[in-house]
């Protein structure tokens, strides 16, 4: 007992001192198999300070209390044979031991990310990939160092930016509308223009600044431009929608688009509000915008789950900034602790929104259970950003021909159904045509290569998805989800860096047009 004492503080003045030249303690992000790594595993589990779990019951205190002690990592599993597959999918699946899966495992060949807390989960789950032989690698070391480092170089560029242009003080849009009386107007037309050109397109920004643009825009352009709410969030937050169309309302066909459905993907809403920059902007000087918008409508909803987007700019916590689900209420349920012990209740809070919509509800793919990433909810459409989604385009119906949805990441742009292995539509071929077109374009602008197919034949099948009740429901033609930059052999994953933006962006869009043209050949107004 006292030569390991021994041993554990002399490693521990070893790291101490290699913490010092700033060197990894982990071994560089290189393939190991699963003895090596338990080896170094070994020695961190002695080196650490080992924190419990935190109790599922005081989830407010993540960033506040024991979580912030935790070191969190992320490993790529690479998936050799089917044994290995279905191994990782249970894993996915029951999500037992917190893990935060940033890639699922979709087939051989194939890797997944996942984030998890070094420490007692780390070692139960490390011992079983040994089990299984699936070899690994350190994806993100420290998340926390990585996140720092994205806000330092926000911080950054922002310091850059107001030093450039100078300060900018803006009205406070916390409460909607914006503009609620003649004064409020008043003080926004005297710097509208301001505004608009200060909004940075390379920029992730918070809500507040989201809304206070989108009103300019509407202040900038009415003739074009019209916002409203389209439903309020379960922290009281009104999710904006923007319409862009010319003309008499209602007679047009319509796109929808939408953003942000998951907290932690920032660049989904960041690269919406581009479209929309494009498309209001553009209207005057590129004949082709001015034809999608006077023969088109464009709903648009950049920032869908505006509750779990502001979480997740709370805190440099990595629960916290990967959150992916909404902010619904905290529900309970009891789970068994052992043959001869009490079972215990377990706490949970959030709701994946993309689990939540009625196609297959609950099926495949999403779980019942309220502390996994995946939790469908208790019923289809039993949250309020999902039922805005639903009341919007039921009173459209007929009218929206194209829906667009925007995830991150992996580069994939799918079309429907998602819910089953090679289950299509009738007009599939259409799909896959204009699903091919649009990568193409995509591809033409920076080399980025996009997999194009279904859900479940790219990933892994999954029910009550937005883009398969779209058109399984609704009876939209053309419905898509692209999952965006980066690749997932990029480490970044959902901390890709504002520099990523604007190129992110900028290809979307000419998949974007590809589409809306394909709408509009199909549907002439």
């Amino acid at each position: 007992m006292e030569s390991d004492q021994a041993e554990g503080e002399q490693l521990l003045r070893r790291q101490r001192k290699s913490d010092r030249r700033r060197k990894s303690f982990f071994p560089s992000p290189r393939f190991l198999n699963c003895s090596q790594f338990l080896r170094s595993l070994l020695l961190l589990l002695i080196t650490s300070n080992i924190v419990a779990p935190i109790r599922a019951n005081d989830l407010k205190k993540f960033s506040d209390s024991a979580s912030q002690k935790r070191v969190f990592s992320v490993l790529r599993l690479h998936i050799e044979n089917e044994s290995q597959l279905r191994f990782l999918m249970d894993e996915f699946l029951r999500n037992s031991t917190r893990l935060d899966f940033w890639k699922e495992p979709s087939s051989v060949g194939e890797d997944a990310h996942v984030m998890i807390a070094r420490g007692p989960m780390l070692d139960d789950f490390a011992g079983r990939l040994h089990e299984q032989n699936i070899s690994l690698s350190v994806m993100i070391e420290n998340v926390s160092d990585l996140i720092r480092k994205r806000e330092s170089e926000r911080e950054k560029a922002t310091e850059r930016k107001k030093a450039s242009n100078g300060e900018f003080q803006r009205d406070d849009p916390s409460i909607w509308p914006l503009f609620d009386d003649g004064s409020a107007i008043r003080s926004v037309r005297r710097r509208k223009a301001s505004s608009l050109g200060r909004f940075s397109m390379a920029k992730y920004h918070s809500f507040s600044d989201v809304i206070h643009h989108l009103n300019a825009l509407a202040l900038n352009f009415p003739s074009r431009v019209q916002v409203q709410p389209i439903g309020t969030t379960h922290e009281g937050r009104q999710i904006p929608l923007i319409k862009i169309g010319t003309g008499p309302a209602g007679s047009k066909p319509a796109i929808w688009i939408d953003g942000g459905i998951h907290a932690r993907e920032w660049i989904s809403p960041a690269a919406v509000l581009y479209m929309i920059d494009q498309l209001v902007t553009g209207y005057d000087t590129q004949p082709m915008i001015r034809q999608l918008i006077d023969q088109l409508d464009w709903f648009i909803v950049p920032l869908l789950n505006p509750d779990g987007y502001e979480y997740s700019r709370s805190s440099s916590d990595p629960e916290v900034r990967l959150w992916r689900k909404n902010r619904s209420p905290v529900q309970c349920t009891q789970i068994s602790t052992g043959l001869f012990s009490p079972p215990q209740s377990q706490c949970c809070q959030g709701v994946d929104l993309n689990r939540n919509f009625d196609w297959f509800f609950g099926q495949v793919g999403s779980s019942s259970d309220p502390c996994s990433e995946i939790y469908a909810g208790n019923f289809a459409f039993s949250e309020p950003e999902t039922r805005s989604v639903r009341d919007f385009i039921s009173q459209q119906r007929g009218r929206v021909k194209t829906f667009m949805t925007f995830h991150s990441y992996s580069q994939i742009l799918m079309y429907p159904f998602g819910h089953s292995l090679r289950t299509y539509p009738q007009d599939v071929e259409e799909l896959s045509d204009v699903a091919l077109r649009a990568a193409q374009a995509l591809q033409s602008t920076y080399g980025t290569k996009y997999t194009v197919g279904t859900g479940a034949d790219t990933l892994y099948p999954a029910s009550g998805g937005s883009e398969d009740w779209a058109k399984g429901r609704m009876g939209v033609k053309f419905s898509f989800l692209f999952e965006l930059r980066p690749e997932d052999s990029v480490y970044d994953g959902f901390l890709l860096p504002e520099s990523q933006i604007l190129p992110t962006a900028r290809e979307t869009w000419e998949a974007v047009k590809v589409i809306a043209a394909s709408t509009l050949k199909l549907f002439p107004f």
